[in-house]
């Protein structure tokens, strides 16, 4: 190639190579043309112990193992639930610096976990004590005796993952992968990158993953895994450019969409209209009378609607009284009734002696109405009568005919501030809504609409204006930028796809090689693309990696995973360090037959390669058909791994 990189870019964009050079160091951006070398991942040695708890009982628990750094190492047990998957999981956990899928009952039981990994050059051992599931230890370097060179300490696991993160990527130079994602709630696009805990998930392989490689499916991460662990020669530089170009992209977008919102008005527009504005309110001649009329009015309005409201209370409240009055008025006009009725009757009735029953006028006898002299008995009720008590009734009708009178003239007074009080409620209406004409016509009329107009649009547009200002200040050359981040997206993406192509083609037939080693013999042709993507053609048809069975799926990833080890090996591109764990192969509805063919493949291509390869499955007899006894850890019949 004539031209260097920033050349290309410069060239594309338009702009000088200087300027080009500044943009692209300023976004972290680097030519990466020969990617490096891989350096392995070993684990050395791993330990961890505890104390279940089951049904109350507990029972303390320890694990020790150093497996063997090259070629294959298998865990086997006779029964299911024998501890396999936690080997893995705790080994993963402190590689990671956080759990995977290890399960909390688990998690809860481990106290300690120590692990030792050759990592490049490096000795790396992690130790770390578990309290309240949460680790506390440290990330030592050591010397080749094991003496300690550097502590990294760390009482959380977020500060776990960190420290991993730091020095696996530096041990096994691999670098972070840049990406970007949007986020919708901030209308703008943040740039992150994936470090060494996605790098871990091409080491796993399990059921929880649909990828080709990788644990996650639904983002890019697995194409720019494959690329790297492919050592695609300027992979790293496109990650980068692209995650740049689409973070500045979108804050240029968000600005002017901002803008838009704005009236697409230049600083310059809104500074002439805001001095527009204050020439023409300098120049109303009568605004100053005019603003105080209308200002007196407005005052005039709002005392005469506290008035209209303090009478409408008061109103309500007197006639409630009026009302009140009137009742009671009543009451005591039936109270005097009622006395003068009786009055009237016992005068009358007192006068009379009867001589016969007045009902049906039987005459009464002598001796009857003698008695009544006599005893006091009523000739006719022969009820006793009391003729030394007598009512006053004339007392009574004076008392009632006072409180008449009291009350008729206690209800004319109320009544009378009734009618006054309507009479001035009903005024102060009326002049209310005379005040509100007048504030209308004076708003309405001549410079005082002009200048609340005049100073209202100046508020928007002070507002604006400083919202816009800000925009303008930020915006600092961003559209250049944005050139020169697309130019260096589309010069990588170019070198990337040439340089791809003739890694993709011995890739896709290294792992055509291996499927069928693995037990896909009607695999006739393998196409690996640069997306992670996988076409196949098997039985005479076309098919993907999404369409294939997951036994088919599980031997893929293997294949892909070991040809890039291949590659390595053989051609010096390749960046995977070499570390692959195999978890339960049975569960990919893999029959036994086909497993036994996988694990014959996987023992024969472990001495082939430069790998340190674990396998767990059910079965120590099968692990022992296959692998040497000093290759195997095993639980058999009723044991227990820990």
């Amino acid at each position: 190639m004539s031209n260097t990189f920033v050349e290309l870019v410069a060239h594309r964009s338009e702009n000088t190579v200087d300027d080009v050079r500044a943009i692209l160091s300023r976004h972290n951006i680097v030519d990466s043309p020969t990617p490096p070398i891989s350096r392995p991942l070993r684990l050395k040695h791993l330990k961890f112990s505890g104390e279940k708890d089951i049904h109350g009982e507990h029972k303390p628990f320890a694990f020790d193992w150093e497996p063997k750094q090259s070629g294959i190492n298998v865990i086997a047990s006779d029964e299911n639930f024998a501890g396999k998957s936690t080997v893995f999981q705790t080994m993963l956990w402190a590689l990671r610096g956080e759990p995977k899928s290890l399960t909390a009952t688990t998690e809860s039981w481990i106290r300690k976990v120590e692990a030792c990994f050759q990592a490049g050059d490096r000795h790396v051992r992690v130790r770390f004590d578990v309290e309240d599931r949460k680790p506390i230890g440290s990330v030592d370097l050591l010397h080749s005796d094991e003496s300690v060179i550097h502590s990294l300490s760390f009482s959380s696991e977020e500060a776990f993952k960190s420290q991993m993160n730091s020095v696996m990527l530096e041990a096994l130079d691999l670098e972070p992968i840049a990406a970007s994602r949007e986020v919708p709630t901030q209308d703008k696009t943040v740039m992150y990158s994936d470090g060494w805990t996605s790098y871990t998930g091409a080491f796993l392989f399990d059921g929880e993953s649909g990828a080709l490689i990788g644990e996650n499916v639904g983002n890019n991460l697995p194409q720019r895994l494959l690329q790297v662990f492919l050592g695609i020669p300027w992979a790293t530089t496109q990650f980068q450019a692209r995650a740049a170009w689409r973070v500045a992209d979108s804050l240029v977008k968000s600005r002017k969409r901002k803008l838009s919102q704005l009236g697409n008005q230049s600083v310059e527009q809104m500074q002439a209209r805001l001095r527009e504005i204050a020439d023409l309110i300098a120049n109303g001649s009568a605004r100053d009378s005019e603003l105080r009329k209308l200002d007196l009015a407005r005052k005039k309005y709002e005392h005469l609607s506290s008035d209209v409201s303090r009478l409408k209370a008061a109103t309500t409240v007197v006639d409630a009284e009026v009302i009140a009055g009137k009742q009671e008025l009543l009451q005591k006009q039936r109270s005097l009734l009622a006395i003068e009725e009786e009055m009237a009757a016992s005068r009358f009735l007192g006068k009379l002696s009867p001589t016969c029953c007045p009902r049906c006028t039987q005459s009464f006898a002598a001796s009857r109405v003698q008695k009544e002299r006599t005893s006091g008995e009523c000739s006719v009720c022969l009820t006793p009568v009391d003729e030394g008590v007598e009512i006053d009734f004339d007392a009574l009708k004076t008392s009632a005919v006072k409180d008449i009178e009291k009350l008729q003239r206690a209800l004319n007074s109320v009544t009378k501030e009734s009618q006054d009080l309507k009479q001035k409620f009903q005024q102060a209406r009326r002049d209310l809504e005379n005040a509100a004409e007048d504030v209308a016509k004076l708003s309405t009329s001549g410079t005082a609409l002009d200048e609340q107009k005049l100073r209202l649009e100046a508020a928007r547009t002070e507002g604006m204006l400083d919202a816009v200002s800000k925009l303008v200040e930020t915006d600092t050359g961003e559209q250049a930028e944005l050139a020169v981040l697309a130019a260096a997206d589309e010069c990588a993406k170019e070198l990337v796809t040439a340089a791809a192509e003739d890694i993709l083609r011995r890739s896709s037939t290294l792992i055509r090689a291996l499927v069928t080693r693995l037990g896909m013999r009607d695999v006739e042709e393998v196409s690996l693309k640069r997306n992670a993507h996988v076409d196949i053609r098997k039985g005479g048809s076309e098919s993907n990696f999404g369409r294939l069975s997951a036994g088919e799926r599980l031997r893929v990833r293997i294949a892909t995973v070991i040809a890039l080890l291949q590659a390595s090996k053989q051609f010096g591109a390749g960046r995977h360090p070499g570390l692959l764990v195999i978890d339960s192969p049975a569960k990919e509805e893999m029959a036994d037959a086909n497993v036994e063919e996988m694990l014959e493949a996987l023992s024969e291509l472990a001495e082939d390669v430069d790998v340190q390869l674990f396998v767990a499955f059910r079965g120590t007899g099968r692990a022992l058909k296959h692998f040497p006894r000093e290759r195997c850890l095993l639980a058999e019949g009723k044991e227990t791994l820990w």
